[in-house]
């Protein structure tokens, strides 16, 4: 059984989701029922019997593609060092 819910969104969002909807072929009800679906479905909590690595194999994939040689090392400490020199200048 399906019931109406009523929401508070800003307009923007609304109207660019809209759009989003129509490319999609969707709606907007479609859209949000799947979105909550997958957050109620998503493991929230790491649990005694799994590890560490099992849990992270179970998150979705990134929406961003990175180059086969790209280093995430290396970019995350240049970030921290970019960050770092910015709250301390010299």
């Amino acid at each position: 059984m399906k019931n109406r819910l009523n929401l508070t969104v800003n307009n923007d969002l609304i109207q660019k989701m809209k759009k989003y909807a129509d490319l999609k072929q969707t709606s907007l009800s479609q859209i949000v029922e799947a979105h909550f679906e997958e957050l109620l479905n998503r493991p929230t909590i790491l649990h005694e019997d799994k590890s560490l690595l099992e849990y992270v194999k179970t998150l979705p994939k990134s929406k961003v593609d990175y180059p086969k040689d790209f280093d995430f090392n290396e970019e995350y400490y240049k970030a921290k060092n970019k960050e770092s020199n910015e709250q301390n200048p010299v």
